[in-house]
């Protein structure tokens, strides 16, 4: 299964979650060459679970972890649509895990700037990531080894979701080496020897 397949596929799950209906129901409704990337790219796209604090929070935070440098970095790869996009098919317990995971990430903004997240200073916002990258230890912060560091979990939850979207991208790919879907049919060896 190629990377749109799986993608048409995901769509398809979360649009029947949504409106109630099995998955393969609306298979039906979609022809075979339906693209849901170009769904994504919509100029008036709107997403399916996350509310609009949590996807402009989820913008400024994938464009922090993976900014755009001489190549495009994770805002420009709609990380946060893929990502609303899953979550809108996955469980309660994954939708409230990223939930809090970013509730957390405002708090965090609340109690040390005044300021939710999407709101403060981007000098804030970095320092903050910074707090919550590692985990509080010994080594790291001069204390004793915390086992349950909330902020690292959560910021290390919403890291690993956004860089598998951006990696699961076509932007994301190409940085890993790709070079666009094969052209031609792959040729298998014939029978008989022969160098292969």
């Amino acid at each position: 299964m190629n990377r749109r397949e799986l993608f048409r596929r995901t769509l398809m799950g979360a649009a029947g979650i949504a409106a109630g209906g099995a998955p393969q129901a609306l298979a039906r409704e979609f022809p075979a060459d339906y693209d849901a990337s170009k769904e994504l790219a919509r100029p008036n796209w709107k997403p399916l679970f996350l509310d609009e604090h949590q996807n402009e929070t989820l913008i400024i935070l994938s464009d922090l972890i993976i900014p755009a440098t001489e190549t495009p970095g994770a805002k420009q790869a709609l990380a946060n649509r893929f990502i609303d996009q899953l979550l809108a098919a996955e469980t309660p317990g994954v939708q409230r895990h990223f939930g809090e995971s970013l509730a957390f990430l405002d708090g965090e903004c609340l109690s040390r700037y005044r300021s939710a997240f999407r709101y403060a200073p981007q000098e804030s916002q970095v320092e903050l990531l910074h707090l919550l990258a590692y985990p509080h230890s010994l080594s790291t912060w001069g204390t004793e080894v915390s086992r349950d560091d909330p902020g690292y979990e959560h910021f290390r939850r919403l890291k690993d979701w956004i860089a598998r979207a951006f990696y699961s991208s076509e932007i994301g790919m190409r940085e890993l080496g790709w070079d666009g879907p094969p052209h031609g049919a792959f040729e298998g060896c014939g029978p008989g020897g022969g160098a292969h």
